[in-house]
């Protein structure tokens, strides 16, 4: 939003967003793309005028297609009881007191009709279960699986081989695996997509204290395998983000700016304490700056 030494809540019309949110909360102006041409248009044009819990909102409703616009108008509305309801089955499985069975199996029946008399209530979306192997195939796997499941308008499940577990917990691990893979040292010099840092810790995976930095490159090789592998980091940002889960992968400011297709310059070089390749690079821009100035 605007930049005039304001804090960006004050820019925020709470009658323009309590009209936003009330609009997002008619399911079937959602799920059949009919929402009015303002709600769309307004908040791309002037963000700002919005609060992020709406924006977000409205994320979710519009960006992912119909299907996903169902699953996260249902998980709005009865989202809680279906949480519950999943934590009660799995005490149910686990009971032998015939007492608790009886309570858990009525609490069951009354958290599923609750459910399916709710409007919001349409069914559940499909999953995929992806089976995946932990080691020095990792990566390659995940780019597999995510080109393949990229254009499905399914949620994904990943299951580990060797492991019992699956569900939300499995996947989000999963992204939290893939982050840390993404940042191994070792990986980074196969397929160089990130500025190195000072290897000051003798640490497996690269620190830097401003984030990651995109490494630039020149024509070649490596370069054509740095771009297969940030378009898999986009299809597995894209995967995260639409079914709500978290790749904590710590990227520097200066990638979201690429992305937005922001120019970037001299202050965006590394700089002296940053802890990566191209410090000096920075100071010498900085040193340029001042002679620039001195004239």
């Amino acid at each position: 939003g605007p930049d005039l030494g304001v804090e960006p809540s004050l820019w925020v019309s709470s009658k323009l967003d309590r009209k936003l949110r009330y609009q997002l909360e008619d399911p079937l102006s959602v799920v059949s793309g009919t929402l009015p041409l303002w709600a769309t248009t307004l908040p791309r044009l002037c963000p700002f005028l919005f609060s992020l819990k709406t924006r977000k909102m409205l994320l979710k409703y519009t960006a992912f297609g119909p299907s996903f616009a169902i699953h996260w108008t249902q998980e709005s509305k009865v989202g809680s009881f279906l949480r519950r309801r999943a934590t009660v089955q799995t005490e149910l499985n686990a009971q032998t007191d015939p007492r608790k069975i009886q309570e858990l199996s009525q609490e069951l029946s009354n958290i599923e009709e609750h459910v399916v008399k709710s409007n919001f209530w349409l069914g559940t979306l499909q999953s995929t279960l992806v089976r995946m192997t932990k080691g020095d195939d990792f990566l390659r796997q995940s780019d597999v699986a995510m080109e393949i499941v990229s254009t499905a308008g399914n949620l994904v499940e990943i299951q580990f081989e060797g492991e019992t577990g699956f569900g939300i917990a499995v996947t989000q691990s999963f992204y939290v695996e893939i982050a840390q893979a993404l940042q191994e040292r070792a990986a980074n010099r196969s397929v160089p997509m990130w500025v190195e840092d000072d290897d000051s810790t003798n640490s497996q995976y690269l620190l830097c204290r401003r984030g990651l930095l995109v490494k630039p490159l020149v024509a070649g090789p490596q370069r054509e395998d740095a771009v297969r592998r940030f378009r898999f980091l986009g299809r597995l940002m894209g995967q995260a983000l639409r079914e709500g889960f978290i790749a904590p992968l710590p990227l520097a400011e200066e990638v979201f700016a690429l992305v937005r297709g922001e120019p970037l310059g001299a202050a965006n070089l590394p700089r002296p304490g940053s802890g990566q390749t191209g410090e000096l690079v920075g100071a010498l821009a900085d040193f340029a700056a001042e002679l620039a100035s001195s004239e």
